[in-house]
């Protein structure tokens, strides 16, 4: 079952075409349609009734689409003398070269005529979604013998249930896993029954199906699967743990005790999703939470799926609105971008702020739903509260995308770096973090680290290593000092800056010598803290702060600290293996480190090694005549022969 995700997209289900819109009559003469005179004789014969309005440019095209209870009042307040419009509404005004409008029988079909008309004409000053792609749902084809569960990119209302839109790709992936290894629904194109094959595939092998192709499983046992896994993913989980648990019992009584230990399992697995999904103060049946927030011409609209109390899944839309209108305006667009094709629709949706002629809205929803259906906004109690939090994930997410474009519009800004700027009062989100960590044996061959990361990743090309070459024993004050000195005194030297966010791992210590040596090379404003690895604790110039264990800044930190950690020791242990295994044939020019493994594997030593002639030395594999005649001059002249007097000979 999905983790709460952001959801985003259009409607992508078959509509029944607009009607036709009629096309201005063209002048006698051809002269331009849109003249005053013309939109002055158009809203002259304007009706008292509700219907559609589709106001033009000069060039015919449609730029904007709007619905209204009074034809006539609604529309001529567009072209009134002295109206009080915006300035966004005035550049609109300006543009309108003509009109069309559609009479409607009442006010809500008015509300599903101008939802198709938007669809088909995608004006420009409407409110608009920013990504219109289209995205998979899970459709469960319930209208089969044998129902399976797969991906689709299409919403069809032929009998099947779907789930989704999903816009995060890998979290349906997560989910389509999840439902069917726990259920063991198949997802095979197979047209069961008349289609079959004579063996189980891989899926019955590690018990993602329960092979209905090869007479493994029966229609009724196979279609209890099936309900089941309908019922757990819109909501009724407490049902399905429960009746698992009664059939969990009768097996082991019966003494099927294998039987019994899978149906165990599969009530653990589901409790532990359970587990992750949130319950909603204050809310127990099944709703849709419907938040909104603004900023400029950008909005963020959340749909946050609540069923029988608990948040299944957050679907998440940006939009832009570029008449600056209300609130209520772009919330009407959401509720049209979304709920046309949306798995399944409650009874109860709790709007964060109100629309125009709700009771047009609520007999929409009704004929969308098939059954009752109602908007309301909350104004006090758990109610508020909840509608609260889909308010507050739509405006987490408007932050998020406007840092994202402040950034860098390739960037990603991630929860965790917006959580690091707050907990650490940082000046800008840390697009780009170093790391210093200092790494010696018993105060010898000390040796430092840097590492780099870019938008939370590790950015290997920027990595460095230093040997400690000023300090004698276990000093780490004086190693982070001069490490700290060596690179920023070059990186000053270069004209180059510090990382966004610079930590030094250690304590107040380690923190005052990194802001010493930073001051000294002119970085003043370089943003800088110290990890301690035991207490996990930040500190900064103003004192010291701790998170939670489960703070996702925290967890983005410590991956960074571990990664300067890991790539000190690795360093430190090379040095120290090279010390280890230090030969005197390494001063031997030729001589690399194959040819000395070969000649000590043939010789033992090197002793055995300058005892041997020339002619045992070419029958080492691997060493030519050049080698011999370098082994032979390096060992002579290094070991010369001495005589009985005391001269070498």
């Amino acid at each position: 079952m999905s983790s709460d995700t952001n959801m985003s997209g259009t409607n992508d289900f078959d509509e029944p075409a607009p009607p036709a819109v009629p096309t201005p009559p063209e002048g006698e003469s051809g002269e331009e349609v849109g003249t005053s005179e013309a939109v002055q004789q158009k809203l002259s014969a304007l009706p008292a009734a509700p219907g559609v309005y589709l106001h033009k440019n000069r060039q015919g095209r449609v730029i904007y689409v709007g619905k209204a209870a009074r034809l006539n009042q609604r529309v001529r307040s567009y072209f009134q003398a002295g109206a009080d419009h915006d300035p966004k509404t005035e550049i609109l005004v300006r543009q309108i070269g003509d009109f069309d409008f559609i009479v409607t029988e009442t006010a809500a079909d008015a509300l599903i005529l101008e939802n198709q008309l938007i669809k088909e004409y995608r004006p420009k000053y409407n409110v608009r979604l920013k990504d219109d792609k289209a995205y998979p749902y899970l459709r469960i084809s319930l209208n089969e013998p044998f129902p399976r569960i797969e991906v689709v990119r299409r919403l069809e209302r032929d009998g099947a249930r779907y789930f989704g839109p999903f816009t995060d790709v890998h979290a349906m992936r997560e989910t389509l896993k999840f439902a069917a290894g726990a259920f063991q629904v198949r997802t095979c194109h197979l047209g069961l029954p008349e289609q079959t094959v004579e063996r189980a595939c891989l899926d019955w092998q590690i018990g993602r199906c329960s092979a209905p192709c090869v007479g493994y499983d029966d229609r009724d046992s196979y279609r209890v699967k099936v309900d089941r896994l309908v019922r757990f993913l819109t909501g009724h989980e407490d049902e399905v743990l429960e009746e698992l648990s009664g059939q969990m019992a009768r097996l082991a009584l019966e003494r099927r005790y294998e039987e019994a230990g899978k149906q165990r399992d599969l009530i653990a697995r589901l409790g532990r999703t359970i587990s992750h999904s949130r319950p909603v103060s204050g809310v127990s049946g099944d709703c849709d939470l419907v938040g909104l927030a603004r900023d400029g011409e950008d909005a963020s609209g959340v749909v946050m799926r609540v069923r029988g109390g608990r948040i299944l899944t957050t679907h998440h839309f940006a939009l832009t609105d570029r008449l600056d209108r209300g609130l209520g305006d772009i919330m009407a667009q959401l509720l049209r971008e979304y709920y046309p094709r949306a798995g399944d629709i409650p009874a109860e949706i709790l709007l964060s702020h109100a629309v125009e002629d709700i009771e047009d809205w609520n007999l929409w929803l009704r004929q969308l739903r098939g059954g009752a259906c109602g908007l309301k906004v909350p104004v006090r109690g758990a109610r508020l509260q909840a509608v609260e939090l889909a308010h507050t994930n739509a405006t987490f997410k408007l932050r998020q995308a406007t840092v994202n474009r402040q950034v860098r519009p390739s960037r990603k800004v991630t929860p965790a770096d917006i959580e690091l700027q707050e907990a650490l009062d940082l000046h800008t989100v840390p697009d780009t973090i170093e790391c210093f960590d200092i790494s010696n044996f018993q105060g010898r061959e000390t040796v430092a680290s840097l590492v780099y990361f870019k938008g939370g990743l590790p950015l290997r090309s920027r990595y460095r290593r230093f040997r400690i070459r000023t300090v004698e024993g276990c000093d780490d004050f004086a190693s982070m000092r001069e490490v700290l000195d060596r690179h920023y005194g070059k990186l000053a030297e270069t004209g180059g800056e510090p990382a966004d966010l610079v930590v030094v791992d250690g304590g107040a210590g380690q923190l005052g010598v990194a802001r010493e040596v930073l001051a000294s090379h002119g970085f003043h404003g370089a943003q800088l803290i110290g990890l301690a690895k035991r207490e996990e604790t930040i500190h900064r110039e103003n004192g010291t702060i701790s998170l939670s264990r489960r703070s996702e800044a925290l967890k983005l930190l410590q991956r960074v600290r571990d990664e300067a950690h890991r790539f000190a020791i690795t360093y430190h242990r090379l040095l120290r293996d090279r010390k280890t295994t230090a030969s005197e044939l390494d001063l031997v020019p030729g001589i690399g480190r194959i040819k000395k493994l070969a000649l000590l594997h043939r010789f033992g030593s090197v002793v055995q090694i300058r005892a041997a002639s020339a002619a045992e030395l070419g029958e080492v594999r691997g060493i030519n005549r050049h080698d011999v005649a370098t082994l032979l001059s390096f060992f002579a002249q290094r070991y010369p022969a001495v005589g009985e007097d005391g001269e070498d000979i």
